[in-house]
């Protein structure tokens, strides 16, 4: 039985507060660094795809929520970090966010120079896993219903991950992706810590940012300005997410509106203070 939860990763842009590269997915997501913090949200809305909702047990149907938790915290002696995914989050029987969990918590207790390297690391470590399971059947199809940015392959999930690595600031981004439906690879980029990405709809962040050019939208869109204060951060993820899921972006982007939505949640990470929620979800831990 095929059931994919969660839907495809958003939509990618990623900007120095000037446009670097776009692409394609689902959540809405948006993280900003600046010299004090980051600031990284999402929205709760956790759904079934439609491809693969005829053949959901109930149990795959129960799991669909307006209060899911997206973003996670993960600190240790020389790590303070939030995570967020973007993506499809359950394959058949193969659970994406148990298992990076599992490797958070294996990797723990080994030392790594830096950020990349720690999560290139936990990257590999489930990519061997997500191949093993989709080679003994637990994972029955890869999904292919959107491209990664450069068009060459399908996406399966963005991790998106920000914080303070041996005191370091660090933003790093990683992709999950098939080509021929058999073998998964990722990659592991690493971005100057006063970036800003949004992922979601790109209709949506086209209309907002870097210029407005659909003036129905500037309710929602926070202009960054140097230097960025965590409140500014806070206003100009929520905006966007609150954007990807209103009335006009079903008028624009229908595929995704349907999929975005429920409770936003909001966090930032210090180095004086660490991981703290802003907007916490409704149910933490779910």
């Amino acid at each position: 039985m095929r059931v994919n939860l969660g839907g495809p990763p958003g939509v990618l842009w990623i900007s120095p507060r000037s446009p670097l590269f776009e692409g394609a997915g689902m959540t809405a997501i948006g993280l900003v660094g600046s010299p004090i913090g980051f600031v990284m949200g999402a929205d709760g809305r956790m759904r079934i795809t439609d491809e693969s909702r005829g053949g959901a047990d109930q149990a795959s149907l129960d799991s669909e929520t307006d209060a899911a938790q997206k973003i996670f915290e993960i600190r240790d002696q020389d790590k303070t970090l939030a995570y967020a995914v973007s993506g499809f989050v359950k394959l058949d029987g193969f659970h994406l966010l148990d298992e990076i969990q599992k490797k958070i918590e294996w990797l723990s207790r080994r030392e790594f120079d830096t950020c990349k390297k720690y999560l290139s690391a936990l990257c590999s470590r489930l990519n061997d896993d997500i191949n093993e399971a989709r080679k003994n059947k637990t994972i029955e199809t890869l999904p292919a219903l959107y491209r990664t940015e450069s068009g060459t392959a399908w996406k399966i999930l963005d991790l998106f991950t920000v914080g303070y690595f041996r005191g370091a600031p660090s933003l790093i981004v990683s992709q999950f992706y098939h080509s021929d439906g058999v073998q998964v690879d990722f990659d592991v980029n690493s971005y100057p810590s006063n970036y800003a990405i949004l992922s979601g709809s790109e209709p949506v962040r086209a209309a907002m940012y870097p210029n407005l050019t659909d003036a129905r939208f500037s309710a929602y869109r926070k202009q960054l300005a140097e230097p960025v204060s965590l409140q500014d951060a806070a206003e100009y993820v929520s905006g966007y997410i609150a954007a990807c899921s209103s009335d006009l972006a079903r008028e624009i982007d229908y595929a995704k509106w349907k999929i975005t939505g429920g409770d936003t949640h909001i966090a930032q990470v210090t180095p004086s203070k660490g991981f703290e929620w802003l907007v916490p979800p409704k149910k933490l831990g779910t």
